[in-house]
């Protein structure tokens, strides 16, 4: 998921007490230009949803990490630990601005033949 690299990182405990690791990745997404994704409209999704007699759910957790990074984009993730030790993400890392829509298009796409499923 990572590898030596050499930009600063720290953790914060979350609100659940477990720890999270915080990259500074303001330089980069101030300088990203924002990803245009429409975002699902909730009528449209529960009239989809209508005359339906079977639902699921599925639990996406860490998906971010199952995108590779593009290898010309991966020195731009660098960061390093307190430790001294220093990494890039070879996967997409939580913090970027864009990624939120890029994991968004993914399962669109990956998801888009079943939506006729019913």
């Amino acid at each position: 998921m990572v590898r030596e690299s050499k930009f600063p990182t720290f953790c914060v405990r979350k609100p659940n007490g477990k720890w999270r690791l915080v990259h500074p990745y303001n330089k980069l997404n101030n300088a990203t230009v924002p990803a245009q994704t429409p975002i699902p409209r909730k009528d449209v999704l529960l009239n989809n949803m209508s005359g339906c007699t079977l639902y699921s759910a599925l639990d996406l957790v860490d998906g971010y990490y199952q995108i590779l990074m593009r290898e010309s984009d991966i020195p731009l993730t660098a960061v390093s630990t307190p430790s001294g030790m220093l990494w890039e993400w070879l996967v997409m890392p939580q913090g970027l601005s864009n990624s939120p829509a890029t994991f968004n298009r993914l399962v669109t796409q990956l998801f888009r033949p079943l939506r006729t499923f019913a």
